[in-house]
């Protein structure tokens, strides 16, 4: 599974109607984040996209995704995701990467 399936099966996931079976999915879902992916990814937009969802609000509207609060995050799975995305993304920006085009400097 790709980092952009994940994302898309989020917001297939957040559009279901609230019930158990949706909090169980997406506890499943969030188990499954393909964490290798982040270290081969290249577009910059997608790691934000994926960042936000998970940091919750103000950052993106809320959803059965996102971090919980201070005080209850060291346990939470999505900080060492959003911890790997951000690092990701300063490597990519450092490599002169920028959204889906490639290096500076390249057509």
């Amino acid at each position: 599974m790709t980092l952009g399936d994940w994302l898309t099966m989020a917001y297939t996931i957040d559009r279901r109607r609230t019930s158990a079976v949706k909090y169980a999915a997406e506890a499943r879902h969030m188990r499954a984040f393909p964490v290798d992916e982040i270290g081969v990814e290249l577009d910059v937009q997608l790691l934000q996209k994926i960042a936000a969802l998970l940091k919750g609000p103000p950052h993106h509207y809320r959803t059965g995704f996102e971090r919980p609060l201070r005080g209850h995050r060291c346990d939470a799975p999505q900080t060492p995701i959003i911890m790997a995305l951000a690092n990701r993304e300063t490597h990519l920006r450092a490599a002169g990467v920028d959204g889906n085009s490639g290096p500076q400097g390249t057509p």
